[in-house]
């Protein structure tokens, strides 16, 4: 009975609609930009505004595109819908596309590097987008984060309006960042160096991490209640309260040595993230602990006052 009511649930208008929803929203940035590659290679049109951003500054195009089919679009999708939900499966869906735009542009470079990275990029993608879908339980727009509900209750009657700066336009500042490493690597290729080693091992290690991690929680959260422990604390998370967090860091990190050689700016990507996970970080335990029952609660401040949140002690949760 269980089995046929998930599959009833998978083929339900609303989840079919939702897939469907995910696969084509950013169809109108994907043919413009095809288009425009096109019209570009016409030198009658090669000096053209739109070709003048697709070839010299790609990075304020690739924004115009996220601003025009992301923060505003997914917003009014959100409005419609009454739920923010969209964003979530893009934090694992855009930055492949970002990549796509990136090498469009050159070609005709021959560059190992841009290869490495994109490959480990596909990997780290199909990785979290598995895990997104595997803890969603393979359907689309079920529900929306924790903390977009969270600010709607708070904000109540104005949250529509504040909803396209709190969900539709900050994604703009923490996703486009992250692939500046891919922008920087488009633009100048160079000689295979010790630091693009480096940062293929490293983006390899915060994937496994990343996987291990999520992996684990998925089974703690699938074993019965009675037949698990309050906390999950062991594997990785004997050593990190979150080290799924940590595997991310490790792996945006490693990805920007593949452009920090170019341009120093390559990093701000990573650093922006890092800052915005320690206060969600902070954020996701307040809720835990403003939800779990007393006996979890006390079990997970014993755990927290020997286990650091990532891999140092920053709160003291």
């Amino acid at each position: 009975m269980w089995g046929e009511h998930r599959d009833h649930e998978h083929t339900s208008p609303k989840n079919i609609v939702n897939a469907a929803l995910t696969l084509l929203i950013c169809a109108p940035s994907v043919l413009w930009v095809l288009g425009t590659r096109r019209k570009c290679d016409d030198l009658s049109s090669a000096d053209s505004l739109e070709c003048t951003l697709y070839r010299r500054h790609p990075n304020a195009l690739l924004h115009l595109l996220f601003f025009a089919n992301v923060s505003l679009g997914f917003w009014v999708v959100g409005l419609i819908q009454k739920s923010f939900w969209l964003i979530d499966p893009y934090w694992t869906l855009f930055p492949p596309l970002a990549v796509l735009f990136y090498a469009t542009r050159y070609e005709s470079e021959d560059s190992s590097q841009l290869r490495v990275a994109a490959l480990l990029l596909v990997v780290w993608s199909l990785r979290l987008t598995y895990s997104y879908f595997r803890r969603e339980r393979w359907k689309f727009g079920e529900r929306e984060d924790w903390r977009y509900t969270d600010m709607a209750r708070k904000w109540g009657g104005h949250w529509w309006w504040m909803s396209f700066f709190a969900v539709g336009l900050a994604q703009q500042f923490m996703l486009c960042p992250l692939v500046y490493p891919f922008y920087v690597i488009t633009a100048r290729a160079e000689p295979w160096s010790f630091w693009d080693t480096a940062a293929t091992f490293g983006s390899a290690i915060g994937i496994g991490i990343s996987w291990a991690a999520d992996g684990q929680l998925h089974e703690y959260c699938k074993t019965p209640k009675g037949k698990k422990a309050p906390v999950l604390s062991t594997g990785l998370w004997r050593y990190s309260r979150h080290p799924n967090y940590v595997g991310e860091q490790i792996w945006w990190w490693s990805l920007a040595l593949f452009g920090l050689r170019r341009d120093w700016w390559a990093v701000s990507g990573a650093l922006i993230n890092s800052l915005v996970l320690a206060h969600v970080t902070t954020l996701t335990e307040d809720h835990m602990l403003s939800t779990w029952t007393r006996t979890r609660i006390k079990e997970y401040r014993k755990y927290a006052k020997v286990t650091p949140a990532w891999v140092i002690k920053f709160n003291d949760s």
